[in-house]
């Protein structure tokens, strides 16, 4: 092998990790944006008073010369609203706080709700990141904003860089289903069933191996009050698995395969897949490289996208089944 191959094997190598490290830093840069850099932190209180109390505490709020996104909402916040509050219709607060302001902004708010005089209830209620939920229906017009940059920032990007790098070594586009058609989409459905059986005997190797360690993943209840809602499924089904399978199987695995193979390509597909998991896999790092092995041998078999993007969102929406009718 000359010096000449061997620099054009590793430039193929960089480059079929271009798009994985691409991912992974739109969606760290989107993560960052939104819980660190925006300022969506709440306090609230709910009160009663004289018409006159109700009108100087309004006063001091909405003018207050150090937070000035007040709250004075009657009726209003009820979602968040303690039971031992009931019968207080009156929210007032600040909003739009940066973490480190809240406990001046919860300081200032009860200075001010007693110099006013109103009868303040005794909960008092912080907001963390109260951005609009895009897993509530109800809040989707609120949403919506926060829910297109999601999609479309790292969707467009993505796409951008594999059909404009893709063009350059002949890649398929992401919508390729070779023929048959049954077969691939077979093959794409068996192996969200082979990776829901795997992740169980996985567990239970990991149960018996470490009787103490926590196995199962956390992520579910992060995903809102119905984890089976539209929105839910639509983001674990196909959202994250489309973007995930696009970078780590339909252009990690024909990129490195031209450098090293088609087997030390999945090889290497499965190690980066694993690797994106790592702050999150804990003693699951066993099962989320079995994962990754069995995606990258669907698109060995079938070379298709969408075939890898039903094996791993049906392996999420059966799990996800599975965790619901467990807790339920």
């Amino acid at each position: 092998m000359t010096r000449l191959r061997l620099h054009h094997r590793l430039g193929l190598l960089a480059l079929s990790l271009l798009l994985p490290a691409l991912l992974v830093g739109l969606m760290a840069v989107w993560f960052l944006a939104l819980t660190t850099l925006s300022h969506h932190d709440r306090t609230l209180v709910w009160v009663q008073g004289t018409p006159a109390q109700l009108a100087s505490l309004r006063e001091a709020v909405l003018e207050h010369p150090v937070f000035p996104e007040g709250d004075f909402a009657p009726g209003g916040y009820a979602d968040h609203r303690p039971a031992e509050c009931a019968g207080f219709e009156l929210a007032v607060g600040f909003s739009r706080l940066r973490e480190f302001e809240l406990s001046a902004a919860k300081t200032s708010l009860d200075d001010l709700v007693r110099e006013s005089g109103v009868q303040a209830c005794d909960a008092h209620v912080f907001i963390f990141n109260d951005l609009p939920s895009p897993f509530d229906p109800t809040a989707w017009d609120d949403s919506l904003v926060t829910l297109l940059l999601a999609l479309f920032l790292p969707t467009g990007t993505l796409l951008i860089a594999y059909w404009g790098f893709g063009l350059a070594h002949a890649l398929p586009t992401p919508w390729h289903l070779p023929r048959p058609l049954l077969r691939t989409l077979g093959l794409g459905a068996a192996g969200a069933v082979a990776g829901l059986l795997a992740i169980k005997l996985v567990e239970l190797v990991l149960r018996l191996a470490w009787p103490d360690a926590s196995v199962g993943s956390d992520a579910i209840s992060g995903l809102g009050p119905d984890p089976f809602s539209l929105p839910v499924i639509l983001l674990v089904g196909v959202y994250v698995p489309f973007l995930e399978e696009l970078a780590f199987r339909a252009w990690l695995i024909p990129v490195a395969e031209r450098a090293i193979g088609l087997w030390p390509a999945c090889a290497l597909s499965v190690l980066a897949f694993a690797a994106i998991h790592l702050p999150f896999a804990g003693p699951e790092l066993l099962g989320t490289l079995v994962l990754g092995a069995i995606f990258a041998v669907v698109y060995a078999l079938t070379r298709s996208l969408p075939a890898c993007v039903i094996a791993h969102g049906g392996y999420n929406v059966l799990a996800l089944g599975l965790h619901v009718v467990a807790v339920g």
